[in-house]
């Protein structure tokens, strides 16, 4: 089989996630000239047959999730945390999430779990630390997950069976920060790699 390479007028692709449901691909581009990411639904047997394309006035779009009908994005941005938008009728099906008090930092990664979204914040800058952050699927607040010794977390990953969240760093060492319930609340506890 012969690979293909497509070129797009858009800047660098940031995110990007494949619908195999109706065989097509969802792209977010690097912000343009005007302050605008390009967010886009192309064929994926051929990314040049876009379907839709969305100017979103945005730093960056960081990571794109598909669940159920929906699009859920996660930005880098002022005022917005991130998005979602109707798969089927994007351009005029969509809510802003907007930042919750306390958070200082874009997110890394997304995840949709329980009829929530949940946001993960690296603890990057100086003075801060990872936390996680609990939408609803209409953007709503419910609350913030506060890893107060975790920084530098990169990705996170839900094991269904129990509910815990497993989130990953990028220190060095590495570690694997098991986040769970309990009845006191939430809890977390660190193993190091390496």
């Amino acid at each position: 089989m012969a690979n293909k390479r497509y070129t797009f007028n858009e800047n660098k692709i940031t995110a990007q996630v494949i619908d195999q449901t109706n065989n097509e691909i969802w792209l977010a581009f690097e912000q343009d000239d005007s302050g605008n990411c390009a967010f886009q639904k192309a064929s994926i047997f051929d990314p040049n047959q876009t379907y839709y394309d969305i100017d979103i006035a945005v730093a960056e779009i960081k990571k794109i999730i598909i669940e159920d009908s929906y699009l859920y994005l996660a930005y880098n941005d002022s005022s917005l945390i991130g998005s979602k938008y109707s798969k089927t009728n994007p351009l005029t099906t969509s809510t802003d999430f907007s930042i919750p008090s306390g958070i200082t930092e874009a997110p890394v990664d997304l995840k949709y779990y329980n009829n929530y979204i949940w946001y993960l914040i690296p603890g990057n800058l100086s003075g801060t630390n990872a936390k996680i952050v609990k939408l609803s699927t209409s953007g709503t607040f419910i609350e913030t997950i506060d890893l107060a010794t975790i920084t530098n977390a990169k990705s996170f990953a839900l094991d269904s069976l129990t509910d815990d969240f497993w989130v990953v760093t990028y220190t060095s060492p590495a570690n694997l920060v098991r986040v769970h319930y309990e009845v006191s609340g939430w809890e977390y506890t660190t193993t190091i790699l390496g």
